[in-house]
């Protein structure tokens, strides 16, 4: 039974981001990195569910697992609700950012939706416990880092980028700096 929660949950997921997607950032071409982090997602999600159902997992990995799955899932709505009027560009997006969100979960972290991304691809990795799984955080973790990259550096061709300078140094990338 926790094999089907965790992977519900998992595809729950990856239906919010797909959604956000369509109805939430401001695209109006899907860029192709953001075509290629689609095509990992779906690759990760099948991986992920052929592990949990072919191979056994504790109980504790599962329950740990469906914990962090139900945290991306309420950290990724708590964040679409701190952005909903941002108009924010979707990952990979040529566009140079049109403004700063500094509240919410923004507050803490510069990148909450990665960070959702993050706890998504680690639970459902630990919820399939297998060696395989860790391939699927690695990969998204790195393609998040690699797009979170870009999008700062915009920041420094625009007039917010003083701002934006103020704001790294007090939060963290993708989890809340801890000493300031």
């Amino acid at each position: 039974m926790l094999d089907i929660i965790a992977s519900f949950l998992g595809w729950l997921l990856i239906a919010c981001q797909a959604w956000s997607v369509k109805y939430h950032f401001n695209v109006e071409k899907m860029p192709p990195g953001a075509k290629v982090i689609s095509s990992l997602v779906i690759g990760f999600g099948i991986l992920l569910v052929y592990l949990a159902f072919t191979f056994e997992q504790p109980q504790t990995a599962q329950i740990v697992g469906s914990v962090l799955l139900l945290a991306s899932l309420v950290l990724f709505w708590r964040t679409i609700a701190e952005s909903r009027k941002a108009k924010l560009l979707a990952a990979f997006d040529e566009n140079l950012p049109h403004g700063l969100l500094t509240t919410g979960p923004y507050r803490f972290v510069r990148h909450p939706f990665y960070t959702s991304y993050i706890l998504h691809w680690v639970g459902w990795a630990i919820a399939a416990w297998n060696p395989w799984a860790i391939v699927a955080p690695i990969a998204m973790v790195t393609t998040y880092w690699v797009a979170a990259r870009d999008e700062e550096a915009k920041f420094d061709r625009t007039e917010l980028s003083e701002a934006y300078r103020d704001y790294r140094a007090r939060t963290g990338r993708f989890f809340p700096k801890l000493m300031k």
